[in-house]
């Protein structure tokens, strides 16, 4: 009779609910996997096998096997909510043992690590001192300590000086001078003989001091001589050549070219020569050439931080002592006498550092000097309160000399005040960083995950977790998007995977499957009563 056989598959079927309906209720639970009842038909077997006609003897449940597909990723607002987009399982340690698990709904417990629901704690490929990640694995906890301060000890410029700035202080170029009256030529002097007046100092376009004299030439003419304004070895004509001392011109003028190489413009020079006068015929040489008075032009003042008339540009930064205290670090950038050439001065609260510092530019605007590695160590100051000395190295590598406005691109100073925890980020591939209030970060650990060669091998202990078995096979663990394994999505959960749709349908066969059953039942037993009702 097929009571048996009905019976069987009633019971199939009261599974195939029950598994329904475990999917169903678990349709909210975040990384629940829904499980699938696999059923197998019974044949009554000798040792010799089974005939052709042998009918079969029921069903029975093979198996109930969870399906490990992805879930829907849901975004929430906690950063240590974690869902793994791919393959790969969360490690957790609970009480020393591994249990693994998709659900990444974190926190923190008052021990700082990062714990879910059953306060299993998240394990992670440590960070060493440097923020490097290790091959060590561990617990992850955060750190809530404030971060000790690291005092400044190099400063990374990039900016533009403007090559077409003027110079710092304004010096005055020599532009006139007088010829004092004491300058009496020779009206008997042979031609061709000179008389050179003494050294005087006149200034060029960068204010530097030149010397120069004034000389005579007599000409073949009476009372004519050729005047030159002289340097070195070099010779400037005046315009009026030659000048007739008995109607000498009130001034004259030269084209002073002082570096002689043309990267300055020459220079306009009016001289006064009204009052040169000549001597007496015939009375032998009582000439006498004197120098110029009278003398206009400057050279460039010295620095000063509080006069801005001496610089051309500043720029300011806080650099950190060895107690995280700030202090104002000012570079001031002031052009000086020779082309293409900066000085740069630095002060410190107001206190200066060192003196000038020469920078010098090639003609495409690239630091020349310092060489490479372009930088000056500046001199130790040492602020108050008891910190240490301050020790800067200051990289200008990065400064540039073009024909554009002072402009300020990076000022990197690598110190900063004590900081004390103010977020976490986790990245996809895990890596987790700490953000503190002073503007650093750090490396803290990254994201342990593990896979199975055959998930289907797990034991589920609940909880949404499960354990290795032999069927499983040894988890293979490494961080989040390497070989086969997903990436991370920092705050979000993964989803369950059961289809509330697909349910409904597979229980509403689950039940036809149980009232036919059933019927086979009812069917079977109408037939035994009619044999048992013969006569």
């Amino acid at each position: 009779m097929p009571f048996r056989t009905a019976l069987s598959g009633l019971n199939a079927a009261s599974t195939e609910l029950r598994v329904i309906g475990s999917n169903i209720a678990n349709s909210s639970t975040v990384g629940f996997k829904k499980s699938r009842a696999e059923f197998a038909d019974i044949f009554p077997a000798s040792s010799l096998g089974t005939s052709s006609t042998t009918i079969g003897s029921g069903v029975k449940v093979a198996a109930v096997n969870q399906q490990f597909t992805q879930g829907n990723i849901n975004f929430t607002d906690n950063n240590l909510d974690l869902a793994i987009s791919g393959q790969g399982m969360f490690i957790l340690n609970d009480n020393g043992v591994n249990v693994y698990s998709r659900a990444g709904n974190f926190g923190v417990d008052n021990q700082g690590f990062v714990t879910n629901n059953q306060t299993q704690r998240l394990q992670a490929f440590q960070a060493d001192a440097n923020g490097n990640i290790t091959g060590a694995i561990g617990d992850l906890q955060l750190d809530t300590a404030n971060i000790a301060p690291q005092a400044t000890n190099t400063l990374t410029m990039a900016l533009n000086l403007d090559a077409s700035a003027g110079i710092a202080g304004a010096p005055l170029e020599t532009t006139a001078f007088t010829v004092p009256a004491t300058t009496i030529l020779d009206p008997d002097a042979v031609s061709g003989a000179t008389q050179n007046s003494p050294d005087f100092t006149a200034y060029d376009t960068y204010g530097n001091p030149i010397t120069v004299n004034l000389r005579y030439v007599k000409n073949l003419a009476a009372n004519q001589f050729d005047m030159f304004l002289v340097q070195g070895a070099t010779t400037f004509a005046s315009a009026s050549n030659p000048l007739d001392v008995t109607a000498m011109p009130a001034t004259t003028t030269f084209s002073w070219d002082p570096d002689g190489a043309g990267a300055q413009a020459a220079i306009t020079v009016t001289a006064d020569v009204s009052a040169i006068a000549i001597g007496a015929t015939g009375g032998g040489d009582t000439s006498a050439a004197t120098a110029a008075t009278a003398i206009n032009g400057s050279t460039q003042p010295a620095f000063s931080a509080t006069d801005a008339t001496t610089y051309n540009n500043s720029t300011s930064v806080n650099v950190f002592d060895s107690l995280g205290a700030p202090h104002l670090m000012t570079n001031y950038f002031r052009k000086t006498s020779a082309p293409n050439s900066w000085e740069m001065y630095t002060t410190i609260d107001g206190t200066p550092v060192g003196g000038a510092n020469a920078i010098t530019f090639s003609n495409i605007g690239a630091v020349v000097t310092p060489a490479s590695p372009a930088s000056f160590t500046l001199p130790a100051y040492t602020p108050p309160g008891g910190a240490a000395p301050l020790n800067v190295v200051a990289n200008v590598a990065g400064l540039s000399q073009y024909g554009s406005p002072f402009s300020v691109n990076s000022l990197v100073q690598n110190g900063y005040t004590t900081g004390r925890l103010n977020g976490i980020d986790v990245g996809d591939t895990g890596i987790i960083t700490a953000r503190y209030t002073n503007g650093q970060s750090r490396t803290l650990a990254q994201v342990a995950l593990a896979n199975f060669s055959n998930n289907q091998g797990l034991r589920q202990l609940g909880d949404t977790s499960w354990a290795e078995t032999f069927e499983s096979g040894a988890p293979l663990v490494a961080g989040p998007g390497t070989g086969s394994l997903g990436l991370v999505q920092s705050g979000a959960e993964e989803g369950s995977n059961v289809d509330l749709t697909a349910q409904l349908v597979n229980m509403i066969t689950a039940q036809r499957n149980f009232q036919a059953n059933a019927q086979v039942i009812t069917t079977a037993d109408t037939i035994t009563q009619t044999i048992i009702n013969i006569r």
